[in-house]
């Protein structure tokens, strides 16, 4: 699916891209998208997106692998107690680091699946206009739904690199 018509502004500072997007999004513009080589907070914060939920799912993934990690260690003892020099059969130490891995493994694997369901699922409606690539020092600022002359105007004010529109 081609992107939408729009201007398309490359910049070198993310403080520049966050004051042309802010600019853009005060001036009316219907959708103003971001391809970056990293999640700069600024360009972010004035994106004005949401948190991600994955969250909300990892954490409740990690307190499911804590508490496989003590059924485990506690079950297996309890199952065939072995007493060796008269120490307790549940002995929490050593058990510590079977049920920290645990957690990590099942936190992890549960943000994986719910990345991968999210992408799936979520799709995406609207890309970014093909044959450019924002991935080493550049980021880039597409504007849609306005006047592309005054978003020109906008993007070369804020210090664009390069202004180009994209049909």
């Amino acid at each position: 699916m081609p992107a939408d018509p729009g201007v398309l502004g490359s910049f070198a500072e993310p403080a520049a891209a966050a004051v042309a997007i802010r600019a853009l999004r005060a001036d009316g513009f219907a959708d103003v998208r971001a391809a970056m080589p990293a999640p700069f907070p600024d360009v972010v914060a004035a994106l004005g997106k949401p948190r991600s939920p994955l969250d909300f799912v990892t954490l409740p993934g990690a307190v499911v692998g804590l508490f496989c990690g003590i059924g485990l260690t506690v079950g297996t003892s309890l199952a065939w107690p072995l007493v060796t020099g008269g120490k307790p059969i549940v002995s929490i130490p050593p058990f510590v680091i079977v049920i920290f891995e645990l957690t990590v493994l099942v936190g992890s694997l549960t943000n994986l699946v719910a990345v991968l369901v999210g992408t799936w699922h979520g799709g995406r409606s609207r890309f970014f206009p093909a044959g450019t690539s924002f991935n080493a020092d550049r980021i880039g600022v597409f504007a849609t739904g306005g006047d592309a002359s005054a978003a020109e105007q906008i993007l070369r004010e804020s210090g664009a690199l390069e202004v180009s529109r994209v049909a």
